[in-house]
């Protein structure tokens, strides 16, 4: 069982970026493809599979930790 401590040092976030321009921050990907619903973007089960930092069409997902 790991502590608080720990769990908050392992804390990671997505940032969403549309031409280098941040769209938002999140605590996960279900979150990041609720603000995307309705637009040409990955589904939730696409976005699980991919490797980090990943870009489609002119968005980009990066993976950070928390400081």
């Amino acid at each position: 069982m790991s502590t608080y401590k720990e769990q908050r040092e392992n804390l990671q976030y997505y940032v969403l970026l549309k031409d280098g321009d941040v769209l938002g921050t999140f605590g996960n990907l279900k979150k990041v493809c609720e603000f995307m619903k309705g637009k040409d973007f990955y589904s939730y089960h696409t976005l699980v599979r991919k490797k980090f930092p990943l870009e489609y069409n002119n968005y980009k997902i990066y993976k950070v930790k928390h400081h």
